[in-house]
Order: structure tokens, then sequence, then C-alpha cells
């Protein structure tokens, strides 16, 4: 089976339904895993998309040197998704603000059976030996994260403050174990700066909000209804 998840507080429901309709549009995803503050999600959705309430997530306290950063504990829940999902063993985890542009089905193939989690690295951060990815999508190898690594990790975020959190930690914490994502798969300013021609998917972290909304189709996938996702996932899965 292909999971995919995406994390999220309230604010953010809108743009991860957007987000999760083009993915569904543009895969043969089995499963989209809506990791939210609320026993149900405010709007309806299709029978592929599993809501998991996280209020009482006991991996990071309130009093954790990372709850007051300018991310919030969501985004921490990535690092803990082998926890959350614990019958999933690759998930595809994506941010909510990107769109998926075309047919993605490939990317829950790539070889990562030895690494933690495949990614795009960034190219102002990684050298002299130091691969550092962005967690904009992020491939994880849940079965192996469950080693020990997701617990170290989560154990070192309540410990230590991070200036970007959960993917400063994983990037940190699995040097060696990272499989490089092409960038085609999570292209913005910090992975690609020469702009690959026709992406995969479109990551607009650091783009001006109007900006994004029209010129990565945002605007289209928050008006297209579902049956119609579902529609072009049908035809994705039957070729």
């Amino acid at each position: 089976m292909k999971h995919a998840a995406y994390c999220g507080t309230r604010a953010i429901y809108e743009d991860m339904e957007m987000s999760a309709k083009s993915l569904i549009a543009n895969s043969d995803v089995d499963f989209v895993h809506f990791i939210i503050e609320d026993g149900e999600f405010p709007k309806p959705l299709p029978d592929m998309v599993v809501c998991h309430d996280a209020s009482g997530q006991e991996f990071f306290p309130e009093d954790g040197p990372n709850m007051d950063s300018r991310y919030t504990y969501m985004a921490m829940m990535r690092i803990a998704l082998c926890r959350v999902l614990p019958d999933a063993d690759i998930v595809l985890s994506l941010d909510s603000d990107l769109v998926v542009k075309r047919d993605v089905s490939e990317l829950w193939d790539m070889p990562i059976s030895d690494c933690y989690f495949s990614a795009v690295p960034e190219w102002h951060r990684t050298g002299n030996g130091m691969q550092y990815c962005n967690f904009g999508v992020v491939l994880y190898n849940l079965e192996k994260m469950r080693d020990g690594k997701a617990d170290e990790c989560i154990e070192v975020l309540n410990r230590r403050r991070f200036s970007w959190v959960e993917q400063d930690v994983g990037n940190y914490l699995c040097q060696g174990r990272i499989h490089e994502m092409p960038a085609t798969y999570n292209q913005n300013w910090w992975t690609d700066k020469n702009g690959t021609l026709n992406p995969h998917i479109v990551h607009y972290a650091g783009v001006e909000r109007v900006r994004w909304t029209v010129e990565y189709d945002a605007l289209k996938w928050r008006a297209t209804d579902w049956d119609e996702a579902l529609r072009l996932h049908e035809a994705v899965r039957h070729g």
C-alpha cells in the first residue's frame, strides 16, 4: 500500500485539503492521512483520506524547548509518524503549501531500504560532507525509523531548541542514511535555484501567498471537488 501524510493545525486545514486533492489526482496513492488537532475534519472527505486526532499526543510536552517556535508541534509530529501510523512502513510526508503538478506515483519506489528517508537537498546548506534536505517532501522509511532513530529524534527535540525543528534534527541525526531525492519532486528556492522545468511538485515556501495562489494552481485545486480528484486518480491508477 502507498501511504501519504499531512500534519497540520486548524489554521492550515484548507491548504491541506487543496494539496491532498492535487496529490490524489496525480498519483496512485492508496491512503492519505491527515494528522490533525480534531477528532473529525470540518469538511467531508473521501474514504481514502483518513484522519488521526493528534490533540492528545504524548510525544512533545507543552513546556518543551521547541513548542513556542514559529513552527507548531504538528510539524514535529512528522518525525513521530512511525508511532502515529504503526501499520505503514513507507510514507510520503508533505507540507500543505505545495501543489502536485504531474504523476508522482514512482516516488514510493525509491531505493531507501538502507536509509531513514529520501528528500531533496537544500543547495546552500549541503556540502563538506554534510547532507541537509528540505522536509517539505519526505519519503520516510518508517520501518527503519523504528530501530530507535525516531525515539532519538523525539528525545533530542524535547531537550534542545532548533531553528528548523524536526528538519534540523532529522538531518543531523540521520547523516549517512539519507537518500537524495531529485529536485523535481520539491521545487522551491532552497532546493532548486535554477528552476527545474516542468517539476512534479512545486513547493511555494517563502513565496508571497497572493503569488502562489495564482501561479501555482492553488486556486484551481481549491475549486476542484473531491469527485473530480478521485476521477483523475482512477485514471492514473489504470493508466
